[in-house]
């Protein structure tokens, strides 16, 4: 039986099979932003920090996905199906062999039982050993190239739009006015609304047309957020230095009585603008905080523009001027021409008049700004 044992070593050895499989698996994941090939978007209207309008077009840049790659190497020990097929054999022939030369008549000395058992040896071995020690082993391969893959568009900025001028559009009002080389518009929208009361504003539906050189204009529409203008709003009045926007409690009634509403055409360096003068008295006794007015004409380069006054001590007497450009053709039509404007004036304390201030006549053609 001694003798067995090197051959029955051999038949195990033969009882699996080895392979191996190399597999690349997907690793983490980069974007990569392309920055040097902008694509500018359709051009719009934006509300700055400070509350002014810009003219900008947003900037999306490519990108590229890389997928980390790596090489994986599966060692599999599987059953050796053709083993198992002769174990299976060999174990059978083996038993029979073995049984009718145990049943003979001088089974210890027979061959055909000493073949038996080989049989039973080598075979059970075969059958039995397939399906014992099967692994699978991983191991690292070599690193791969990462795979790459176009990514999504993803917004990188914007640049300003420049232009000379525009003539903005802001709820049937109309706005002319010049373009910084950062794209943003020289008239604030808190000349067109109460930078003193901006609860419940409703956005603002603006269209601009760009002055694009050679008569051609450029138009562009946006909605500004209503919140958004509110939240700027003290900002804007805390930058404007040259009004006091003080509210105190009123301890005693103020008495603002205004004076003479004047509208005239004037020019100045940037071109034609509307002059509009606003005389106020403050009779006293008490003081008046945060008055301002809100013209309404039937005038678009006029309506809704907003006059401040802020602080009107008792007995103290101002007198408020506002210069709105407006474009050539406006300033033409409006010379010589008898319009209808009036001011709503408002304070902190509803004391200001309730009837308007009111202008009925020609508009005559004042000095240079």
């Amino acid at each position: 039986m001694l003798r067995l044992a090197p051959a029955v070593l051999v038949v195990a050895t033969g009882c699996h099979v080895t392979s191996q499989l190399e597999i690349s698996r997907p690793g983490a994941h980069h974007r990569v932003e392309h920055r040097d090939h902008p694509v500018a978007k359709q051009p719009t209207i934006v509300l700055t920090d400070a509350g002014m309008l810009r003219f900008v077009e947003a900037l999306e840049c490519p990108t590229e996905e890389l997928i980390d790659q790596q090489q994986t190497i599966e060692t599999h020990r599987d059953p050796n199906l053709a083993a198992f097929v002769v174990g299976i054999a060999a174990t059978a022939v083996g038993a029979i062999v073995f049984t009718a030369a145990a049943l003979g008549k001088d089974p210890s000395g027979s061959p055909l039982l000493y073949a038996g058992g080989l049989g039973l040896v080598v075979g059970l071995p075969l059958a039995v050993g397939p399906w014992v020690g099967g692994t699978t082993d991983l191991e690292l391969g070599k690193p791969l190239p990462p795979v790459s893959q176009p990514g999504p568009n993803m917004a990188c900025g914007e640049h300003p739009i420049v232009a000379p001028s525009a003539t903005v559009t802001i709820n049937d009002t109309d706005v002319h006015g010049k373009i910084d080389p950062d794209g943003v518009f020289s008239v604030s929208p808190y000349e067109l609304l109460d930078a003193f009361e901006t609860r419940n504003l409703r956005p603002w539906n603006v269209s601009a047309a760009l002055d694009a050189g050679n008569g051609a204009t450029t138009v562009i529409s946006a909605v500004i957020d209503g919140t958004a203008l509110g939240d700027h709003a003290r900002g804007w009045l805390t930058a404007a230095r040259w009004l006091d926007q003080r509210v105190e409690p009123m301890r005693v009634v103020p008495g603002i009585v205004a004076g003479t509403l004047r509208v005239s055409l004037t020019m100045t360096k940037d071109g034609p603008a509307i002059r509009v003068v606003l005389p106020l008295h403050n009779d006293g006794p008490g003081e008046a905080w945060a008055v301002r007015g809100q013209i309404a004409s039937s005038v678009r380069a006029l309506d809704a523009r907003m006059i401040y006054v802020g602080h009107l001590g008792k007995g103290e007497a101002v007198s408020r001027e506002i210069l709105i450009p407006v474009a050539a053709d406006v300033g033409s039509m409006i010379r010589g021409a008898t319009v209808m404007v009036s001011v709503e004036l408002r304070d902190a304390h509803g004391t200001a008049p309730v009837t308007p201030v009111r202008f009925n006549g020609q508009v005559l053609v004042d000095l240079p700004r």
